[in-house]
Formats: structure tokens, sequence, C-alpha cells
């Protein structure tokens, strides 16, 4: 029956074409498995205390009380709302998110709206830039661990190779001459490399490059040609106060500006990863131009930008909205520390974002492997708790897992009741053999 069940798949996947079977052929990820398990019984208090608690995707579910009542209230649409507009972002829209971003980051130069593209989601931006910045075949430098995602998207979509570069193990920061190193083998072995990913604030361990630490990495790019794309998706998800500085705080200070290029998105910081919203900043014309000739299939609705758009504009909700969203995030995380302090699992304690960096270490039975990080990792499933391993993010280290603290309170009150459960009785388990 298996032999039939798979005669038929590959028949059936003979009808793609060559890309498309590439791309199925890709095993599929032990993540995936549990987020599947996630979406098939999500938890909640009273319809389902017996689903899965997800402590893995990186959202803000605590924020949709204030979020919700001020898209209800923007209610006037337009005829032009209705109809084609350009496909790199409504004019206004567009000049607002430059006001805005400009404001926010203390951008030190005037962000036109000529330099900003409109795109539906983070992972479009990475999609576009891979597809016309490299060509099929071509390396991009990766500090990892990171976002699981940019492979997938610059990789298995447009056909690029990542090189991964590890962070350091003691500080979790760049070190500029282990990109050197990884950029000299990979030259030596005849690839081409063309650009580097720097997503700031880190994902998935929270660490912030400073200002000395990004303009290291922008000259090491200039000096061989290579682009950098830098995320800043949780910039404004920072809730202590002075320890992040955008790179459009100093943008006069590129080394090369052609070729580094900035996103952000709504989906973050303002809770709302369903609107599929996301801009590019670059201040090379040649990236918008290819944009507005093959960037349709990359747009966000009009109806949508325009909601945004009236958003933005009313500054004093956005104050308010950014403030409590960084006081909630602030709060639950300091849950998840105190659960994690009294069951003496040390992590690198978050300033921001979404999400903290654990050492699992002393769940572990014997020394950290992948084996049993991916055993404790299906353990905490059956236990009815999401929270991915380092293997997810292409991490070399297998005691380390990622916990999502941006979800509602007694949801999150839950989860470290069952970890702490869970913690326990792995612990005093019977030695295992193996």
């Amino acid at each position: 029956f298996t032999t039939l069940l798979y005669t038929i798949k590959f028949e059936i996947m003979n009808t793609l074409s060559q890309r498309a079977q590439n791309i199925n052929a890709v095993e599929e990820a032990l993540l995936k498995t549990g987020f599947e398990k996630c979406l098939a019984s999500p938890y909640h208090p009273s319809e389902n205390p017996g689903g899965i608690i997800n402590l893995g995707t990186a959202e803000n579910t605590i924020c949709s009380d204030l979020i919700i009542p001020k898209m209800e209230s923007i209610t006037h649409i337009t005829v032009p709302e209705l109809n084609y507009f350009p496909i790199n972002g409504v004019p206004e829209f567009r000049k607002e998110i430059g006001k805005f971003l400009g404001a926010r980051t203390h951008c030190d130069v005037d962000m036109t709206m000529d330099n900003i593209t409109v795109m539906n989601g983070c992972s479009s931006v990475f999609c576009f830039l891979a597809y016309v910045i490299g060509d099929p075949g071509d390396h991009f430098l990766l500090p990892v661990p990171s976002y699981g995602m940019v492979a997938d998207y610059m990789g298995g979509y447009m056909n690029l190779r990542m090189i991964p570069v590890e962070l350091n193990d003691d500080d979790n920061m760049i070190s500029v001459e282990r990109l050197e190193q990884k950029y000299d083998e990979a030259v030596e072995l005849g690839k081409t490399v063309r650009g580097l990913v720097l997503i700031n604030p880190h994902n998935p361990t929270g660490a912030v490059f400073d200002k000395k630490q990004v303009l290291e990495v922008l000259k090491f790019a200039s000096a061989r040609n290579i682009h950098v794309v830098i995320d800043e998706i949780y910039f404004l998800s920072i809730f202590e106060d002075g320890l992040f500085e955008s790179c459009l705080s100093y943008s006069s200070e590129w080394p090369d500006p052609d070729r580094t290029h900035f996103m952000w998105s709504f989906s973050k910081d303002f809770a709302m990863s369903g609107s599929r919203c996301a801009m590019l900043y670059s201040k090379n014309r040649a990236i918008h131009s290819t944009f507005n000739k093959m960037g349709f299939y990359h747009s966000v609705p009009g109806l949508v930008q325009m909601k945004l758009c009236a958003m933005l504009q009313d500054a004093q909700w956005v104050e308010d909205f950014l403030l409590q969203s960084r006081n909630r995030l602030q709060e639950h995380a300091a849950i998840v520390m105190e659960s994690l302090d009294e069951m003496g699992i040390t992590y690198l304690k978050p300033i921001g974002a979404l999400f903290l960096w654990a050492d699992f270490s002393p769940v572990f039975q014997n020394e950290p492997s992948e084996a049993e990080s991916d055993a404790i990792f299906l353990a905490m499933l059956e236990e009815l708790i999401y929270i991915p391993s380092a293997k997810g993010f292409g991490g070399s280290n297998p005691q380390f897992f990622r916990i999502v603290y941006a979800i509602p309170r007694d949801y999150l009150i839950e989860a470290m009741r069952r970890f702490k459960e869970f913690f326990h009785c792995y612990k005093n388990r019977e030695p295992s053999t193996h």
C-alpha cells in the first residue's frame, strides 16, 4: 500500500515543473509538524483546554483589544480605493510611512516616498530582493541561528544558497572575522556571494546589534561589492529605552547606499500579521524600477493600505498603542523569566521583540545533542506546549529553544505551569540506555 501511494505521488509530481518537484522533495521540518499540530488543536481556556499552547510562532497576540476597535472605526471608503493603484503602493500611504518611520527612527535623511515600496509582507520583500540581487545558484551570507524562513524565501523559492555564519557563542554578536572567513572560503570554491542578511533585533536570540557593529558589517560588504538586506521588523517592540538604534538613523553613513536595503512590517510591532503589509526602503533606483515592472503579485490591497494610512495619521493613538504594547510585552517577558529562574534555566535577557532565547541544558539527560533536542521538542508537544528548538533556526547549539511570550496572559501562565510540570517529569525519568 505504501509503495502504491509513493508511486501515485511520484506520478503526480511528474506533472509539475522541476522547480516544483525540487520544493516538494525537501523533507518537512520537525517544527512544521509542531506548528500544524497547534493549528489542528489550538488551546482555549474553555472551548479547548486540552489544546496545544503555541509558544513558537512569533506573533503579537496580546494587543487585539487595542487594534480591532481602531480598525473598526476607520470606515470611510472612497472610489479610488476600489480601483487599481500604483504597483509600488498608494502614494499617500508611502508618504505617511516615510513620515512615520522617519520620525520613529530619527532618520538622518528625508525618507521620500520615491525610496519606499509597499509589499505584501516581509516574506515578499525577501523573495523580491533575492530575485533582483542574485541569480539562481548564487549565495548569501546568513548569520545563524536565524529566522528559519529566510532560507526558504531566498533559497527554495528563488534558488539561492545560504552560507551560514555562526554568531559568537558568548554574546550572540556578529563576528566580521567569521564573515570574512566564510566569504573567502566560498570565493575559493568558485561560489558567487551576492549579499548578506542582517536581522536586528535578531531573531531568534533577541540580541541587538549596535551602530558600530552594523557599520562594520556594512563596510565589510561594501569592500566586496555585496548587498546587505537589513530587517528591523521588531524595532518598535523594544521595551528597554535607549538600547536600540535603527540603521536609518545613520543612513547617511552607509558606505554603499545602492547595496543597502531596509525592510519593516506592520506584522509584529502593530500586532497585525494578517494585514500582510510591509515596506522596502532602498536608495537604489533600479530596485524600485524593477519592482514597478514585475511586482504586481506582491502588492497590498488598496483598502488595506488606506486603513493603515488612516491609522498612522492618528499620531496620538499610535503613540498610546506602542506604549501599551511595549509595556505588555515587558510584563509577559517577566512572567517567563521568573518561571525559568525557578527551574535554573538560563536565557538571554530580552530587551524587546516577542521572544527570548533559552538554554535548556538542565532539561537534557546527556550532553546536549540534536537527537535529544528533537526528543525534548516532541515530549513537550505531548505535554501540549509548542516551543521550537535551535534546529529550526539553523543553530548548532541543540540545547537552545526560543520561547514566544507575546500570547494572552492566561495562556502564558498556563503554558509555564505545563512547562514546569514537564521539566520536573522529564528530569526525573528513567535514564536512557541509548
